[in-house]
Formats: C-alpha cells, structure tokens, sequence
C-alpha cells in the first residue's frame, strides 16, 4: 500500500514482474504464484511490467474490471473517485472485460470501464500524459481543474473543497511532482482559478 501524499514507489513480485504503485494504491498479490494465473488486485493507479509466462497467465483485478496478459507493459488507473477505470497499454497484448463484454488493445490504445457502461476504446491515447506520474511528472493536456484536484489531493495528501461553481477553464502544461504544492497552486491562478488554503484543505474559488 502506498498511501496518499507518498512518492512513487515500486516492488518486484515473485515471478520477475514490477510494479509501480503512485500515491493512494495498493496492490495485492500472492508470496507466489501457484495454479493456472497469476492474480493480483489493485486500487487507484498502477503501472505493470510483467514477465513472459505463456502458461500462466497475469491477471489484474481493478473495481469490477479484468486485464489478462502473458507478458507486457501497461498502465492501470482504477481510483474509486475516478469517472472509469482506465487501462493503457504501452508494450504487448492485453484482454481487458467487465462483466460479458471484452476487448484486446493494441501498443497505445486505452479501455475506459465506467460504471453500468459498455467498454470504450481509445484508440490513440496520450502515452505522456498517461506515464507523467511514473516519470515524476503532472502532465496536463485540457484537463479539467476538478482532475488536476484529484491527482493534486492524492500526491499532497489535502483535501479539496469548491466554493460556487467548479471553474469550467482547461489547462494544459508540465510540472515535476516534486515540486510544492504553493508552485502548482501559482501556476494555476494564472488561468485565473483562485485557492485558500486552510491547512491541509484548499478551497477552490471562480
């Protein structure tokens, strides 16, 4: 488990794979991997590097939703305050399926899982924006200030609250996470979005 305001932080499984836990994520597997696959089970946001194993195949468990793999890269965000469970595939073949529907993505293309929603495929995701938190990055490409809020109260462990209206401005822009918090707040506010902070709460304003 890595909890919210924590670093990135990565470990190996018993069959060679890594994996890449960011802040607020845990994983949970086996000491090791006996029977037919090898299973695992994740909440909030993963990158995987798995080893070849043709027999046994690797499964990952995120909110309802199945990625089987024999051997690849891929990028899992499956935070429960999060609008779909989002798998990118970086390297390789995976099956993503939830429920009766199922699909295989290509190298760079992503499956959207939300809730009582059929599977929806991106076919050429934002690879960046997509790795920017393994790399220590906040990457941006017009999002939303409400998803800039959730990535932000994950990383610096704060809670977030909306006077009014939640701002309809998109940004777009790169910043190293190991940057304060006070730095990505001032770039901000020069979209004209405004914070109070109140202790570890801050308070969006138009």
């Amino acid at each position: 488990s890595n909890p919210r305001g924590s670093k990135v932080i990565n470990l190996k499984l018993s069959d060679g794979s890594m994996v890449w836990l960011n802040a607020g994520s845990s994983v949970e597997y086996p000491v090791s991997f006996i029977g037919g696959s090898r299973e695992v089970t994740i909440s909030g946001e993963a990158y995987f590097e798995v080893s070849k194993n043709p027999v046994q195949p690797f499964v990952v468990k995120a909110n309802g939703t199945y990625v089987e793999v024999l051997g690849t890269h891929f990028n899992i965000n499956a935070y429960s305050d999060e609008p779909a469970v989002r798998t990118t595939l970086i390297e390789g073949s995976v099956k993503v399926s939830r429920a009766n529907q199922a699909i295989i993505l290509k190298p760079g293309q992503q499956a959207n899982v939300a809730a009582e929603e059929n599977i929806r495929l991106v076919a050429n995701a934002d690879l960046e924006e997509v790795m920017a938190w393994k790399n220590g990055l906040f990457q941006f490409r017009k999002a939303e200030i409400a998803t800039i809020m959730r990535q932000l109260s994950r990383w610096y462990d704060v809670e977030i609250v909306y006077e009014g209206e939640i701002p309809k401005d998109r940004f777009s822009g790169n910043l190293p996470r190991d940057s304060k918090l006070s730095v990505i707040l001032s770039a901000l506010e020069q979209s004209q979005v405004h914070f109070r902070v109140e202790g570890k709460k801050i308070i969006v304003m138009p």
